[in-house]
């Protein structure tokens, strides 16, 4: 990816970061598009991360026309977004899932606009930073084109994108200990061997953070860590709980 910088600066206060950090959403937000009729055009998919992704590209145009400050997202305006946040050094700067540039994206929602009191659209973006271990959140103003602010936050811990949940199911499969017991109950379900192959299992995830009754994984919640629920297709899930994937470090933890 071409290095793009605006430097823009990162300028909340702690206290603020908290607040904001707070109020956004943790989960991927579908796009619906701006017809006239409501209809959908897909989904802004939080797994992005193909040489196409808004983050990735040379450039996005701005929407053709900017929704109003409460109206539904639209799939022009969040691929906007996305990739003026990839414009800034604190994009840039970061590191995904995968340990390439660039932070890994979340989720977007639309800001609340009580918080501000001009009227002009407003998007949250929420990213991953796995080269800091940190939560990063831009405000996005959709009606300036710019980026408003940026704001991190540590011990905080989104649900998992999907990207994020593939991953962790194939280290689990590379992890000697994990794949001896999750194929020994694959094979006596289906009678076949456990293989990364689509349509095996059907996948889901949690972020996951230590507790006091919780051994061998003390040091999630400050790193990103997920625990993931495998269930065979048309069948009954496999026992995951006593394993987490700790994707900061691309570890599988056993935890009794």
């Amino acid at each position: 990816m071409t290095a793009k910088g605006l430097g823009i600066a990162s300028a909340a206060s702690a206290a603020g970061a908290v607040i904001i950090l707070a109020v956004a959403t943790q989960v991927a937000v579908q796009a619906t598009g701006d017809s006239g009729q409501g209809s959908p055009t897909g989904v802004i998919a939080a797994e992005s991360t193909d040489e196409n992704a808004p983050e990735k590209v040379e450039s996005v145009a701005a929407p053709a026309a900017i929704p109003a400050a409460y109206d539904q997202l639209s799939g022009d305006e969040v691929s906007y977004v996305r990739h003026l946040v990839s414009l800034t050094t604190d994009f840039t700067e970061g590191a995904d899932v995968f340990g390439g540039a660039g932070l890994q994206y979340l989720s977007t929602d639309v800001a609340d606009p009580t918080f501000y009191s001009d009227g002009q659209r407003r998007l949250t973006l929420l990213y991953y930073d796995y080269a800091t271990n940190e939560l990063v959140n831009f405000v996005v103003n959709v009606t300036a084109g710019t980026v408003e602010e940026v704001q991190r936050g540590s011990n905080s811990q989104p649900a998992p994108t999907d990207a994020e949940t593939n991953l962790a199911w194939e280290l689990m499969l590379a992890d000697a200990e994990a794949a001896a017991a999750l194929g020994g109950e694959y094979e006596a379900v289906t009678g076949t061997p456990l293989t990364n192959v689509p349509g095996a299992v059907e996948l889901t995830a949690h972020s996951f953070t230590t507790d006091a009754a919780s051994f061998g994984a003390e040091t999630c919640g400050v790193d990103r860590c997920v625990q993931v629920l495998a269930q065979v297709t048309g069948g009954p899930y496999l026992t995951t709980s006593m394993f987490v994937v700790n994707l900061s470090t691309q570890t599988v933890l056993p935890v009794r």
